[in-house]
């Protein structure tokens, strides 16, 4: 029985990268094309294939409504956790998780930096729009009549002398930061704080969230900060990954 199982998923791991004929399945099997044909009809009475007027399979609905139920169910909090720890663990300074609510960015987890300079982020906290690295990180990468939206209707208050307040600014602002793939604050919103972000997506390419490092100017210099975006894009690629994203922004050749 095991064995039958054990075939009967890697028949579905192949259906899924090529659909595929009857004696397709019994040459990637190994086994005659009646026992292929048995695994199939059983896999085609629970509706986890479907073979078409030629005579192929492809996967069904059954299978596509659990890869759904999964993802839905599938909490970015939980997931990201490990992948913050490690991000910490390596570069040492403050690592923020936001996520999307409508059209408001909120800090839900956050890694501590060694160092007990106070800091505005707090888990639960919106962070402004115009001037966070985590809002911008996920603004970039939202369909573009939704960052219109959005930047129309922010009231753009100057934190700092770097703060940016225009709705033109803002938009240039994203598009750079598509361009380079991660969002950056340079202090913008506190005088004495660095940051930079990458979007987390979704399997179908969706923006839902951001991960960020950010840096106070007394224990990093803004080069070096630069110098950890690797390690930021590799947490959040690694995030983005365990939603089912493939690599494909629909916004960025960048990320």
């Amino acid at each position: 029985m095991s064995q039958t199982v054990q075939r009967a998923i890697q028949v579905l791991g192949q259906i899924a990268e090529r659909p595929s004929s009857i004696e397709q399945i019994a040459s990637f099997m190994g086994t005659h094309r009646s026992t292929a044909l048995r695994t199939l009809q059983v896999l085609e009475a629970e509706q986890m294939v479907v073979r078409d007027s030629h005579n192929v399979f492809r996967l069904g609905r059954r299978v596509i409504s659990l890869a759904n139920a999964a993802l839905e169910n599938i909490d970015l909090r939980s997931v990201a956790a490990p992948f913050l720890t490690d991000l910490s663990h390596d570069v040492e300074h403050t690592i923020h998780l936001a996520m999307l609510e409508g059209d408001t960015v909120v800090y839900i987890d956050k890694r501590e930096a060694k160092q007990t300079v106070r800091m505005y982020s707090r888990i639960g906290n919106t962070a402004p729009l115009h001037c966070t690295g985590v809002a911008k990180a996920i603004v970039a990468f939202l369909p573009p009549e939704d960052q219109e939206r959005i930047a129309s209707t922010i009231d753009y208050v100057a934190h700092t002398e770097n703060t940016i307040t225009s709705t033109d600014e803002y938009l240039s602002d994203l598009r750079a930061t598509i361009e380079r793939g991660y969002a950056i604050d340079h202090l913008e919103h506190e005088p004495w704080v660095n940051c930079i972000a990458a979007p987390v997506f979704e399997a179908s390419g969706q923006v839902i969230g951001s991960v960020s490092i950010t840096t106070t100017t007394l224990s990093c210099d803004y080069d070096t900060l630069l110098s950890m975006v690797p390690q930021l894009l590799e947490a959040s690629f690694g995030i983005s990954r365990e939603f089912g994203w493939n690599g494909n922004s629909p916004h960025s050749n960048e990320v």
